[in-house]
């Protein structure tokens, strides 16, 4: 398979100033980073403890005390510190490279003679060391440490963070493989894969890539790596009934070639194939990429909810079968992540812009919905539904918080968010050999090898982009949103015909600074479920874009169950209750609320109709106005 020859920009050659992503960029910068950065380091009150940074100062020597918090505690630090980079990539702050610099020094002086880093193994467990793969993220957390380690180098130039990284990924080299004397297992949480792919990208060294492709296409052979592991003398169970968990919750159950649908723990899942989507670019495997395709179809076809959150099940945090989506979700926020870091990869090795459609949707909804407003508090779990009453007497719904936390005892999320949208630009651009690809509409600039775009947009709230594009004869590419489709082109404010290519519009031309505007269909329009999806028949979302809207109690009373939409032609503009973001676009929808009367439990008699008007606010911004009901999946009169 010949690559299709995309490539992310590097952050440094994008700007994303203005609009819609200024205020979330600029929120990340100036509260976001700082307060995760005192909660890593257990000043701010009220919050759970993480001893994330006193792990790594008793690792080092420099103070006494106990191992405090998951075994993947470290994973905090490293994915905290790729958030910093990329916000330095963007914006220079000596005072936070500073503080970044000294995080990574702490690191390094945690580390073994040779290059292994993990304090739970380091103050807790030497003895263990590489013993129990299954669950001990070793792995997992060394794969953080390299991606965060590639992206401060980019950022800043510095090399010592990339030194610690590429020490211990020699270590880990000279540990795992099929050759003689090396342990042939690999991790129970995926995510090495990803780091060992960036630090070959960065430094060259095709040990990396080999050892990312031997830790993909080990998992699943026989004998089972896991079976062997809990079977030897000494073995140290550290999460009690995993040693008995199908091998299907970590992907071990078939191998990668062979698994042809989303199963088992989600995060993993879509961590791991996001990993088999690099390696499939890079080395042109066809059979990796052929199981790429078959995977993402099956998630996006069948086990995707109408937000971009995948996961269906608190058991195993895990995707479950076909159609299962019921509306009190799993949906966890890192899954959501795993799958724009999926979807990006699989541009790149597809070249098709409907995989961007899937990135902006989790993107725009899920992603963007488990960060307050504020920035200081967060979702680890995003349902589609809550009645806030419930939930604290039903095992079934406890998982789902009817309110932000200020942190977690399990922390993976608040961090990878961070991250995620301090590095949107990843995301909303890329460049060929003879173009430049538009994917994400941010308003600011992007340049590569002296091609040049500058991008003003209201996206995705309005309804245009003006794009100044400059730099010679090149392919644009401007992705044609599935949800918002180009209605309307002009180049240098002439109406202009267009060719469309795998999703994009593609123009091509000598280009002088001509301009580019271009208009998007954002009618409101309903999004209805297979009928598979019995729990949402006879219902439908709201979505405007790749918006999607929720009806909170806070506007509309409770009982939100019992309201009725009309048709599409009903949902109007309505003025923007205070508490939401500036710029924000709510709806009013003319329909009907049930009324039930009085009668017991049971009764003989239906409800009747009485019309209403209710309003909806994009489903990113619930639950910033106090606790209260929400619902995305509403009754429609048919």
């Amino acid at each position: 398979m010949k690559s299709v020859g995309i490539k992310p920009l590097n952050l440094r050659d994008v700007v994303v100033s203005g609009g819609f992503w200024e205020n979330y960029l600029e929120l990340i910068r100036t509260k976001v980073v700082t307060y995760q950065w005192e909660v890593l380091n257990d000043r701010v009150l009220d919050a759970p403890q993480s001893g994330c940074i006193k792990n790594f100062e008793i690792a080092a020597g420099r103070r006494d005390g106990e191992f405090y918090g998951m075994v993947f505690q470290d994973s905090d630090l490293y994915k905290w510190l790729e958030c910093v980079a990329f916000c330095l990539a963007t914006r220079p702050d000596a005072t936070l490279e500073a503080i970044a610099d000294e995080a990574i020094e702490l690191i390094g002086a945690a580390r073994g003679a040779d290059g292994y880093i993990n304090t739970y193994y380091t103050i807790k467990a030497p003895e263990e060391k590489w013993g129990n793969l299954q669950q001990g993220h070793e792995l997992y957390c060394a794969g953080h440490l390299m991606e965060a380690a590639v992206a401060y180098f980019k950022a800043t130039g510095k090399r010592a963070f990339l030194e610690i990284a590429i020490s211990f990924a020699d270590c880990i080299d000279m540990v795992f493989g099929l050759e003689e004397g090396k342990l042939r297992g690999y991790p129970g949480h995926q995510e090495v894969e990803i780091g060992l792919y960036k630090l070959y990208k960065v430094t060259g060294e095709r040990r990396y890539l080999d050892l990312a492709t031997y830790f993909i296409k080990q998992r699943g052979t026989l004998p089972h790596y896991f079976d062997e592991e809990q079977g030897r003398p000494g073995y140290v169970e550290i999460f009690r009934g995993l040693t008995r968990a199908d091998r299907v919750y970590n992907q071990s159950h078939l191998p990668a070639l062979a698994q042809k649908t989303a199963a088992g723990h989600a995060v993993r899942a879509v961590y791991m194939y996001a990993a088999m989507a690099d390696l499939a670019a890079e080395t042109g495997d066809l059979e990796l990429a052929a199981a790429c395709d078959l995977l993402y179809e099956n998630i996006v076809q069948k086990q995707m909810y109408v937000t971009g959150a995948v996961g269906s099940s608190a058991w195993g945090e895990a995707f479950t079968t076909d159609f299962d989506l019921p509306s009190n979700l799993y949906g966890e926020t890192c899954a959501s992540v795993g799958l724009m870091m999926f979807c990006r990869r699989m541009n790149v090795l597809r070249g098709e812009a409907r995989f961007v459609d899937v990135m902006e949707l989790a993107l725009y909804n899920t992603v963007l919905a488990a960060m307050s407003l504020s920035g200081t508090e967060f979702f680890y779990v995003n349902p589609l539904e809550v009645e806030p009453k419930k939930h604290p007497f039903h095992p079934g719904y406890r998982h789902a918080k009817t309110k932000r936390q200020k942190w977690f005892s399990c922390a993976c999320c608040p961090a990878n968010l961070a991250r995620t949208i301090a590095g949107i630009g990843l995301y909303a651009y890329a460049a060929c050999e003879n173009g430049l690809y538009v994917n994400l509409y941010c308003e600011g600039e992007a340049k590569d090898e002296g091609r040049k775009v500058a991008v003003k947009t209201s996206y995705p709230f309005g309804d245009f982009a003006k794009i100044c594009v400059s730099g010679g004869v090149f392919k644009l590419y401007l992705r044609n949103p599935g949800s918002a489709p180009v209605c309307g082109l002009k180049i240098n404010g002439q109406a202009a015909d267009f060719v469309e290519d795998k999703g994009y519009i593609v123009l091509e031309r000598d280009w002088r600074g001509d301009e580019v505007e271009i208009r998007f269909d954002l009618k409101p329009r309903f999004v209805y479920s297979a009928g598979e999806v019995q729990n949402n028949a006879g219902k439908a979302a709201v979505a405007r874009g790749p918006v999607v809207f929720c009806v909170e109690e806070v506007d509309n009373g409770p009982l939100l169950g019992s309201l009725v939409l009309g048709d599409e032609d009903d949902v109007k503009f309505a003025a923007v209750p205070e508490g939401l973001l500036e710029g924000t676009v709510a709806l009013r929808v003319s329909g009907w609320r049930m009324r039930h009367g009085d009668g017991g439990l049971y009764r003989g008699f239906k409800p009747t109709l009485e019309a209403c008007e209710f309003i909806m606010i994009p489903y990113f911004e619930w639950a910033n106005r106090g606790e209260n009901e929400m619902r995305v999946f509403l009754n429609q009169k048919l």
